[in-house]
């Protein structure tokens, strides 16, 4: 197998992407296909050079070992005979039993000082690189490369939807895509399906009645005394979500009319971030889609089933429809495929090298 790079740290956890890129589906395809290229062209010499390496290793710890047990042979050898001199020698028995006594403490101190290396030399055995490990995840570079590069400088954070993507990124695995498609509007995409949200801030008591959503806040006046004052939305939160999967489904059926099928794992709705906020069920009629708390989604979405034939492919080909192509700002996922390809078969050189010198 080919070997991770150094510099390459990952732990899985779900994709972000940030919203200038573009050729997603096109450059998905291209990295896998660069993935096999890179174990073709240079799994073997790895393998080779893990070989070398791990020879290499143990013929040292072979030798330190060895130097180690005679050290031990002869420290006792040192001490015995330091005795035994002071028996045959008895005028002189004092000083060399003052010796014998420095040798000994001398020993127990470098034993304490150097436990490390006395683990070492006992478990420290080196280990051939087993298969399957040290993997060059070119997919993994990739994905990061696909990520916004200041999460705390998004807009949707100061919405709260950051609060959503931590619950979402503790719970979900890296099957799963997240993007931001405006200041309030939050698209994923994972086997079980594609979820719209929009996230409201909203504070005090909120309710729908009459058609009409409402916040009633407390406040202070100059005396401090508590007023309560109701702000009301006519344009919901709901109807927003709605004319937000209407506009993904006008450009789905538009660009790639044979996906048409992927408009039904639809699913999602309103996410009231504001930990101020409180939702008053019972007075909550007619909403025309589901709300909740950051938390209850995260955990509707981890239950939610998987679906068939969902792939990472299709969930990015249904993101490229999205993707604003007009804007002067977009980068090609594909060609970062390609660069983050070029730069991992120089670094495979250098590393290759290192290994069998």
């Amino acid at each position: 197998m080919l070997v991770r790079l150094p510099d390459i740290g990952y732990t899985p956890s779900m994709h972000r992407i940030d919203r200038k890129w573009i050729e997603l589906s096109s450059g998905y395809r291209d990295i896998q296909s660069y993935k096999t290229k890179l174990e073709v062209e240079f799994g073997r010499a790895v393998r080779v050079g893990h070989n070398l390496q791990f020879r290499k290793e143990l013929t040292e710890w072979q030798k330190k070992r060895r130097l180690f047990f005679a050290l031990a042979a002869v420290a006792p050898l040192t001490i015995l005979a330091l005795c035994l001199t002071s028996y045959y020698f008895r005028d002189v028995a004092c000083v060399i039993i003052y010796w014998a006594l420095l040798v000994v403490i001398i020993l127990i101190t470098l034993a304490i000082a150097g436990r490390q290396y006395l683990r070492e030399m006992m478990k420290g055995k080196p280990t051939p690189v087993s298969d399957g490990a040290h993997v060059v995840d070119l997919e993994e570079r990739w994905w990061d490369s696909l990520s916004p590069q200041d999460l705390s400088d998004e807009k949707v954070a100061k919405k709260g939807g950051s609060d959503l993507q931590s619950m979402l990124a503790h719970s979900l695995p890296d099957s799963y895509i997240f993007q931001s498609l405006s200041a309030t509007d939050l698209l994923l995409l994972g086997p079980s399906g594609i979820w719209i949200f929009i996230i409201m801030d909203w504070s005090g008591v909120i309710f729908k009645e009459g058609g009409i959503w409402t916040e009633t806040v407390t406040v202070h006046d100059k005396l401090g005394r508590r007023q309560h004052e109701q702000k009301t939305h006519e344009s919901g939160p709901d109807d927003q979500w709605l004319q937000r999967k209407q506009e993904i489904v006008k450009k789905v059926e538009t660009n790639i009319p044979h996906r048409a099928w992927t408009l039904n794992l639809i699913q999602g709705g309103v996410v009231f971030s504001n930990p101020k906020g409180t939702l008053d069920k019972k007075r909550i009629r007619g909403n025309a889609a589901s709300y909740g708390v950051p938390r209850a989604w995260a955990e509707r979405i981890h239950r939610a089933p998987p679906l068939d034939d969902f792939t990472p492919e299709k969930q990015l080909e249904f993101l490229d429809i999205l993707a604003e192509t007009e804007d002067a700002q977009t980068v090609s996922a594909k060609d970062e495929a390609d660069r983050l390809y070029r730069l991992a078969v120089e670094e495979l050189r250098g590393y290759i090298a290192k290994l069998v010198k």
